[in-house]
């Protein structure tokens, strides 16, 4: 057994390097090349917001793309004391080095055959990424912002709800879409001291951040920018559900109540399958939990006004834990068949390929589809776990 194990780490550590090699190393000059340009970094908003809010400007004025929360300026000024270039590269080391951090950090919480499982498949989808290309070529948050959320996960489930919750309202200051995480850990989960947590966590950090923000920044994001934020839908990159009904020709108004509506109605299904969650024949019920993590987060991209390719680098470590705790269940091949179908298509350029081969030009927005196909893939799993198990396990 120990040699079958060896023999086959080898083999997964060959084949990692091959795809490094071939997958990774010719975007390495592009890169490189469009974190330190301006026209074509995002990191350069944040560069400029933060010295902005150095100087006492209002950056919201001046730059009218940035809508982040005001308690993110003391962050994004920190970048700003060294030079553009030195920056970037501190940038880039925080975001992935936060990730790392997430990924160990997850490892560590679960036990046994599965953690080697779990790191395998994290470097692999970690490598294999095409939203993790956007990012890095960017320089978005979204990956900062995702482990950032993995960590409250796994300080959650270590039982330190104070500092799970403290990590997810940094999260939501950073950016605010991260507020809907809330019906995984309050709904589903059935824990109000989780909420409490959270408000407080809110309160600590914005009153802290006032000694050093002015409190009519505040002002001027809730009344002027958190408004147009739930506004924007006709981006054309966009992989949200909510684009093709303004595609379709439908109004704003229509499009939050379409958007708004879908969130209610995952939150009902939340606290249904919070309910049943014990009543599955799944070891240890993990394995509802980390499908219903993925879907809350799969949910949020699919019902933004939009959600562009790089955000669903969001994906991967919650994608990583659910195939691990698949992995170690007696599943259907089907089943695993199709979750790992529909995982191409969420991660990779695979769909992509294969769609601009089958349809020329493309136009189908292939996140979009492997998110629909994923979420259909969990919903079994907390209605009838059963159905996707080669053989039924006593309670």
């Amino acid at each position: 057994m120990l040699l079958v194990r060896f023999v086959w780490s080898k083999v997964t550590v060959l084949l990692l390097t091959i795809w490094f090699w071939t997958y990774w190393i010719p975007y390495y000059v592009i890169l490189k090349d469009s974190i330190y340009n301006t026209r074509v970094s995002d990191f350069f908003i944040f560069y400029k917001v933060g010295a902005l809010w150095a100087a006492h400007a209002n950056p919201y004025i001046s730059l009218s793309r940035f809508i982040y929360p005001p308690a993110s300026l003391p962050f994004f000024g920190v970048f700003a004391l060294f030079n553009f270039e030195v920056a970037a590269q501190l940038w880039t080391l925080t975001y992935l080095s936060l990730f790392v951090a997430a990924l160990l950090a997850l490892a560590i919480a679960v036990k046994g055959e599965r953690r080697l499982i779990l790191v395998s498949i994290a470097v692999l989808l970690l490598l294999t990424s095409y939203p993790l290309l956007i990012v890095m070529q960017l320089s978005q948050i979204d990956l900062l912002i995702a482990s950032l959320t993995i960590l409250s996960l796994v300080m959650e489930r270590m039982k330190h709800k104070v500092a799970s919750a403290a990590l997810l309202s940094v999260g939501v200051l950073l950016k605010g879409s991260a507020v809907f995480l809330l019906i995984y850990f309050v709904i589903f989960r059935r824990d109000k001291r989780f909420l409490g947590y959270f408000l407080v966590s809110m309160l600590a950090i914005v009153g802290a951040s006032l000694l050093v923000v002015p409190v009519q920044l505040y002002w001027y994001w809730v009344v002027s920018v958190a408004p147009t934020m739930y506004s924007v839908f006709d981006w054309p990159e966009s992989q949200s559900l909510v684009h093709l009904f303004w595609l379709a020709g439908f109004g704003k108004a229509a499009l939050q109540f379409v958007s708004l509506s879908g969130i209610g109605l995952f939150t009902l299904f939340s606290f249904y399958a919070g309910q049943n969650r014990w009543k599955n024949n799944l070891r240890g019920n993990t394995i509802c939990a980390d499908a219903m993590f993925l879907l809350n987060g799969l949910i949020i991209l699919l019902l933004s006004p939009f959600s562009l390719i790089y955000s669903y680098v969001w994906v991967i470590l919650p994608l990583a834990l659910f195939l691990s705790s698949l992995l170690v269940e007696d599943v259907k091949l089907a089943y695993l068949a199709l979750v790992g179908f529909a995982s191409c298509f969420l991660n990779s350029s695979l769909g992509i390929s294969v769609l601009s081969f089958l349809i020329y030009p493309m136009t189908l927005p292939t996140f979009l589809i492997g998110n629909l196909m994923m979420i259909l893939s969990i919903i079994p799993i907390c209605l009838r776990p059963n159905v996707i198990l080669r053989h039924s396990k006593s309670s």
